[in-house]
């Protein structure tokens, strides 16, 4: 698609929805495309061994991580990594390391918004690699392209940009994280969870917690009337399957009654299959969908100061 094009639907939406919108659309966020590829390529590398909790995979993808978190110029609280101890869904004790770092806000220093996704994966399974390309290479790489736009252009409120450990085992990155977080509990306003953002045949990406938190619709909608993704509300109604909210980590923000808002697909055909390479993902499509997420967090964190 020409620039022009772009442009000019960006520009004749934003008019149908006034001029607030108007100046959020020409605010959107630029992903470093090259970059964000980059990054995906390499978390979902054989190299990196399936990336399972306690491996050397997955001590290999934390180095890059803290490498690409320092040369984001993200802050540290303490240090990046965060190690925790707890116990896996079979009852065995489990050591893991999340990674968080900091992007100081201009307004309300002291507020948080968590933007977070999961690098672990299932590791070798019967000598095949499970790469996790779209799960959850592609959620992680897209926090470290959405924490470097925002240290260039810093939020209102802080944000914290977790990578949780575990995840694939019971989400015990982010239990760990809620129960002992880096910053007061209370200061925590949001969580944005990213989990398998990288591919999508309809084009299609989903926002599940506005049904939980009725306002975070408003900035949802207007998410999606720019996103250059077919943004749906749902998934986070009933019982199941169809019920996303406990399905990745921003069940544990749940769970403690902090808003949140989960940014995924559905289910594909190489889902926790070892087929699930950099090569099926749609590198379009992620970008864009990438795109949407980093959008939504300025929407939400211009709203914030109307809310608890």
């Amino acid at each position: 698609m020409s620039l022009s094009v772009i442009l000019g639907s960006t520009l004749g939406v934003a008019s149908l929805l006034g001029a607030g919108t108007a100046t959020l659309a020409a605010q959107r966020p630029a992903i470093d495309s090259a970059q964000l590829l980059s990054d995906i390529r390499t978390l979902s590398a054989d190299s990196m061994e399936g990336r399972r909790i306690g491996t050397p995979g997955g001590q290999r993808a934390r180095t890059f991580l803290l490498g690409a978190m320092t040369r984001a110029g993200l802050t540290a609280l303490d240090s990046f990594p965060r190690a925790f101890t707890t116990k896996a869904r079979a009852g065995a004790e489990v050591a893991g390391v999340n990674l968080v770092g900091l992007v100081r806000g201009t307004k309300q220093p002291d507020r948080y918004i968590v933007v977070s996704a999961h690098y672990d994966h299932l590791g070798v399974r019967n000598n095949e690699v499970f790469n996790g390309a779209d799960d959850n290479a592609s959620g992680t790489a897209g926090v470290l392209a959405i924490a470097r736009w925002y240290k260039a252009h810093p939020a209102e409120h802080s944000l914290l940009f977790v990578l949780f450990d575990g995840e694939e085992s019971g989400e015990l990155g982010s239990k760990a994280f809620v129960e002992h977080p880096p910053v007061p509990f209370g200061a925590i306003a949001a969580d944005v969870n990213l989990d398998m953002v990288s591919r999508n045949t309809k084009g299609e990406l989903f926002a599940a917690g506005a049904a939980v938190n009725p306002w975070l619709k408003p900035q949802l909608d207007s998410a999606a009337a720019v996103s250059r993704v077919k943004l749906l509300l749902g998934h986070d109604t009933g019982s199941g399957q169809n019920n996303w909210i406990h399905q990745s980590d921003q069940g544990a923000f749940a769970d403690k009654n902090i808003p949140f808002v989960y940014f995924g697909v559905e289910d594909h055909p190489d889902y926790h299959k070892a087929t699930d390479d950099f090569e099926r993902i749609q590198p379009g499509f992620f970008y864009r969908a990438v795109e949407t997420v980093a959008d939504f967090v300025m929407r939400l964190d211009r709203s914030l100061e109307r809310h608890p």
